[in-house]
């Protein structure tokens, strides 16, 4: 269920292979490029041997792309500090945590301290700003402590960011998924420079979201243009839904959800204009699409292919989607390559001159 990719050679790849962290296949390192192998399955684990290797407890559905790689040039270091596992390549960092939740907590404290930690450690190593990151957490829609778990995560996560100083400007690209294994686990892909965040004019930004989403909007960019290796312009979309406004579209229904978040993708991939040259504003390389129901992967699967025709390599996940009304996220990933700032359009060069330092 996956098409192949006919643009430049993005930093992330999707393969197939067993998901344990001990399986036969191997990561084809000879040269030291790998930064992050990421192995999807049935719950969460890291390699103390390998901090490069984790697994994340979202199974893959219908024979898809079990496995996730991040390939840059030589990997520099690579490590643990305390718990955070990290490996740095060039100006990128790849680190992870994955943190314990003991019965009774508050998870807006845990994440909030989960963050504290994983922000002082990139700011402390020289990568600052964090690009793009993914959460993973048990019972997302659950009420807890009177309030939704997502949003007490949301909550926790908007103190972290603000008690370290990073605006709106520098908030990442982001995911938050619910998966059946216990406790929290982030990973991150971070840099020393910053990106370019980019709105979606069908959907308000989500720390714009009103109260009624919770006491703390979820703290993400809709995507984020930022500098690549060898000159590559990387376009990371966040997770997407079917959402116009701040209003969930179609509620219950996998299909129309599906037709709704490619429309807000397509209006994505229109606004960052990263290739603007090409005028088809295609679908990205790369998607991994999160489902809360896995059986109905085959209708959504007929929808995407339709839209991308082969262009896109296509990750099918199961994972929970943090509103109750969703049935599905989708998020992506795209690289154009050979990237000059001189091709951009001026709105973008402007932003990249005024990303935060």
């Amino acid at each position: 269920m996956s098409g192949r990719r006919t643009r430049a050679p993005a930093m992330i790849a999707y393969s197939s292979c067993d998901s344990g962290l001990d399986a036969t296949c191997d990561s084809d390192d000879s040269d030291g490029s790998v930064l992050a192998d990421i192995h999807f399955g049935r719950h969460h684990d890291r390699d103390a041997a390998d901090p490069r290797r984790i697994r994340i407890a979202t199974p893959p559905i219908g024979g898809s792309p079990e496995r996730e790689v991040w390939r840059l040039p030589q990997t520099s270091a690579a490590g643990w500090s305390g718990d955070i596992g990290y490996v740095c390549s060039g100006d990128f960092l790849f680190a992870h945590l994955l943190v314990d939740e003991p019965a009774g907590p508050d998870l807006s404290r845990l994440t909030g301290r989960a963050y504290k930690q994983l922000l002082a450690f990139l700011r402390d190593t020289g990568f600052p700003h964090p690009l793009r990151i993914w959460n993973y957490m048990s019972r997302i829609n659950d009420e807890e402590l009177g309030l939704e778990r997502y949003q007490a995560f949301c909550r926790g996560r908007a103190a972290a960011f603000a008690e370290a100083a990073i605006p709106e400007r520098g908030f990442p690209a982001a995911t938050a998924i619910g998966c059946e294994a216990p406790g929290l686990s982030i990973h991150t892909l971070a840099g020393r420079g910053a990106g370019v965040p980019i709105g979606n004019p069908r959907q308000i930004s989500a720390y714009r979201y009103p109260l009624p989403y919770g006491p703390r909007p979820p703290s993400f960019a809709r995507a984020l243009c930022y500098s690549g290796p060898d000159g590559t312009l990387e376009l990371a979309i966040s997770g997407t839904a079917s959402i116009v406004g701040h209003v969930t579209m179609h509620p219950g229904d996998p299909r129309r959800q599906t037709r709704e978040t490619i429309r807000n993708l397509r209006s994505l991939v229109e606004h960052a204009r990263i290739a603007p040259r090409r005028s088809d504003h295609g679908p990205p390389a790369l998607l991994k699409v999160y489902l809360r129901d896995p059986e109905r992967v085959r209708e959504v699967d007929t929808l995407l292919r339709a839209w991308t025709r082969g262009r896109s390599e296509i990750m099918y996940l199961h994972g929970t989607i943090c509103r109750r009304e969703l049935e599905i996220e989708i998020e992506g990933h795209d690289s154009v390559s050979p990237h000059h700032a001189g091709d951009l359009p001026p709105d973008i060069q402007a932003d990249r001159r005024e990303a935060p330092p």
